[in-house]
């Protein structure tokens, strides 16, 4: 019974690696750290409850120890991932899928090599084992698959739900080969050989699968660049209308000037002072203010400036950049739309007149973006982040990936501060 609790123990912690590997963390991490213990916890008492009741001899042990732990593993990742619902079951059957083949093969491999080993031994020689295969696997994932995984939005439905059926079918079948191959008696050819036929076969439905998730994020690029145009659309008429305005302005100038005079001659000081506040406002509703030469950039930080004017924020905006850059305009909007747009709705949310602050500058080949303003009390950053992560934040990280730049959130005296930089 004593190894089944250091088994048991091993095994509840390399579940933990792959989890905090695969999730989008929505807890703190002390309290995802307790949520974790409390799964080990229950992997111990489990495991030893289902031995006491049913012995390892009887045909139902593996079963029941397996059933067990896999639903109460699946309850704890939905609740600590904060990713679409169909996006996170996908990748938790994708690693029961990966723990079973990994279980078979363990299994096999310490029959083959260690045939003499007592029970015991052999639950620790394909505990290690199967170890020593998670190793390197973890650590493939962490390099090449997590970042590409993580700006895989879930909002396909329909696609992520069939994937998923594929996913648990297969899950259905390598479940039965860990019951099949518990035994070293049932390690015959015909099952060996079945059981490498399914493995190779699930990997090529795999390599399917992340092909269809490229598709995914593809479009997902696709919908982003679409609303980019669209922006970009919006503030070229805007512009025009301002553009129209002002012509149409200064044209009236002198008839404004006289209608002035003429009240100014009839001694009605009052109308025309009004009338003159009235056409101030006029040129200020119809004027952009110069940020920066770029062209697109300045369209953008004129809009948000005139909104967080229209809330009652003040809005302060530094900008340094030259007309032209490596950025795209729909990187531009992108980034920075989403940021000053989560910014304003941040002050209005937690009912703060404070001030926004943009500082936009490029220095030594790189474009620094840093954008503060007041926050609601409750806002949780995470590993330099936010969580969950806030209106438009895909978006930004896409756009942030395609020049190897990086971004990272800090919140300090309820200000938060988000800082982009790309390489440019």
């Amino acid at each position: 019974m004593n190894h089944l609790a250091v088994t048991s123990m091993l095994i509840a912690v390399t579940h933990i690696l792959w989890f905090a590997a695969m999730t989008e963390r929505k807890y703190s991490v002390r309290k995802t750290a307790l949520i974790y213990g409390a799964l080990v916890v229950f992997f111990i008492v489990w495991d030893l409850l289902i031995y006491a009741l049913l012995g390892i001899d009887s045909p139902y042990f593996v079963s029941a120890m397996f059933s067990g732990t896999i639903i109460v593993s699946l309850f704890v990742f939905l609740m600590t991932s904060s990713d679409a619902f169909c996006k996170k079951l996908f990748m938790f059957l994708s690693y029961a899928n990966l723990f079973c083949i990994f279980y078979c093969a363990s299994a096999l491999i310490c029959g083959a090599l260690f045939p003499a080993l007592s029970d015991a031994g052999m639950a620790y020689a394909r505990t290690l084992t199967r170890t020593l295969l998670y190793i390197p696997t973890i650590a493939v994932y962490l390099r090449f698959l997590r970042p590409y995984v993580r700006t895989v939005p879930g909002e396909q439905k329909r696609t992520w739900y069939s994937i998923l059926l594929v996913s648990a079918l297969f899950l259905i079948i390598n479940a039965i080969f860990v019951t099949v191959f518990f035994l070293p008696s049932t390690h015959t050819a015909p099952s060996v050989l079945l059981f490498i036929t399914f493995t190779l076969v699930y990997c090529a439905v795999l390599w399917v699968i992340f092909d269809i998730i490229r598709q995914i994020r593809a479009e997902s690029q696709r919908k982003l660049a679409v609303k980019n145009v669209e922006y970009l659309q919006g503030q070229l008429v805007m512009a025009r209308e301002n553009a129209l305005a002002t012509k149409a302005m200064r044209h009236d100038f002198r008839h404004h000037m006289q209608y002035i005079d003429r009240l100014l001659k009839g001694e009605n000081v009052q109308e025309a002072t009004r009338y003159i506040e009235e056409f101030i406002n006029g040129l200020d509703a119809a004027s952009q203010l110069d940020f920066c030469p770029h062209i697109t950039v300045n369209a953008i930080l004129n809009s948000f400036y005139n909104k967080a004017q229209k809330e009652g924020i003040s809005i302060s905006v530094t900008a340094d950049l030259p007309e032209h850059t490596a950025i795209a305009d729909m990187d531009f909007v992108a980034i920075l739309s989403n940021l000053l747009e989560n910014a304003v709705n941040g002050c209005v949310e937690c009912g703060s007149h404070g001030e926004i602050k943009v500082n936009i500058r490029t220095k030594k080949g790189k474009l620094v973006i840093v954008c503060s303003n007041p926050c609601k009390p409750d806002l949780v950053i995470e590993d330099d982040m936010i969580k969950p992560k806030g209106t438009g934040i895909e978006s930004v990280l896409m756009a942030t990936e395609k020049y190897d730049g990086n971004i990272r959130y800090q919140l300090e005296g309820g200000i938060v501060t988000v800082c982009v930089v790309l390489n440019c």
